[in-house]
């Protein structure tokens, strides 16, 4: 699918404009709320019913402006809400005038209000960078793990290429006798055709004395190698050689595999 220029100046534009727009209400949404709010709750009053108290609406927007726009925000609705405050809790037919008792309520929340701000504005940004630096960390964990996860890599596939390299036969199996793993040069060793070929058989098929193997087992212990084990196997044409084997047990929490390394010696044996 090819993408246009046009297209791309096009998906730009657009997001510059939810850009731009977002930045506008994150910063004015707040008291633009709180007038709306106002001018809904007076209209309702007058026309429907009597709301009994407004001023808990409008407060409850305040601490919305001061949680999604910050500070500024929170402190032009606070201004807003207290102005309706000192607006409802007026003396009928005096702009303004209070009795002892508005007076009060009016001055303690002229007080209360911005204290609640700051606080929600300061908690929102504490909140924020704390955000921010969990974003960071994971971050730089993620590139710190990929960079892991790409020398592992790395590291495994030179070990691989060493392993398909050798000229030694090299093998992995279970006690068992199950195959896990070789490399091409003991599958020529034994005169098989493939690697999934000589997986599909067990270890014991190899021995031409199955009780050498029992031997080598009970020789292996954790941390103990056992080296240059002279003993006959059989190849797949059922021709008998004779092979040098080294081999030791890996664990692997509870369970472990053989990994060994085996030499065709046939003819060094043929000429002693």
């Amino acid at each position: 699918m090819t993408v246009r220029p046009s297209d791309l100046a096009r998906a730009r534009r657009l997001a510059g404009w939810y850009s731009r727009h977002a930045t506008f209400w994150s910063r004015w949404g707040g008291p633009l709320l709180t007038v709306a709010i106002l001018i809904v709750l007076e209209i309702i009053s007058r026309e429907v019913l009597r709301i009994p108290d407004r001023f808990a609406i409008l407060f409850l927007a305040t601490v919305f402006a001061a949680f999604t726009g910050g500070l500024r925000s929170g402190l032009i609705s606070a201004m807003l809400t207290w102005f309706y405050l000192g607006y409802s809790s007026s003396t009928a037919g005096q702009f303004f005038g209070f009795t002892d008792q508005a007076l009060g309520r009016v001055i303690m929340w002229a007080m209360i209000m911005p204290v609640t701000v700051v606080i929600i504005a300061v908690m929102k940004r504490r909140a924020d960078r704390a955000s921010d630096e969990i974003v960071r960390r994971e971050r730089e964990h993620s590139v710190s793990l990929a960079a892991s996860l790409a020398e592992r890599t790395r590291a495994e596939q030179a070990l691989r290429g060493l392993f398909e390299r050798n000229l030694a036969g090299i093998f992995r199996s279970r006690r068992d006798g199950r195959m896990l793993d070789c490399n091409m040069a003991f599958v020529l060793l034994l005169g098989y055709t493939s690697r999934e070929e000589l997986l599909a058989h067990n270890a014991k098929e190899w021995y031409v004395h199955l009780e050498d193997r029992e031997h080598v087992l009970k020789l292996l212990q954790p941390g103990v190698v056992v080296t240059n084990h002279e003993m006959q196997w059989r190849r797949a044409d059922g021709r008998q050689i004779w092979v040098l084997v080294n081999v030791r047990e890996v664990t692997e929490g509870a369970s472990g595999y053989l990994e060994g390394i085996v030499l065709d010696i046939t003819d060094r044996r043929r000429r002693s």
